[in-house]
């Protein structure tokens, strides 16, 4: 799932990982700048995850001095 909320490109997808199960990874990018990435083994679905993440560009946006740039 791609989106963009506030500004910021969100992105969560469900693969395989090297282990053998499947994971979610994500990403947070504001105009070429990498907000936060990741990945979670918890069983949120990707919509779920998506929507979580948008607390954080919610921060990002309030504080950001915060994250490095």
């Amino acid at each position: 799932m791609k989106g963009t909320y506030k500004g910021c490109e969100i992105e969560v997808t469900k693969e395989e990982c090297l282990g053998g199960w499947d994971m979610l990874f994500c990403s947070i990018f504001d105009d070429g700048f990498e907000v936060t990435s990741g990945f979670s083994e918890g069983e949120d679905t990707i919509k779920d995850y998506y929507n979580s993440l948008k607390n954080i560009v919610d921060d990002y946006r309030e504080h950001p001095e915060d994250y490095d740039r």
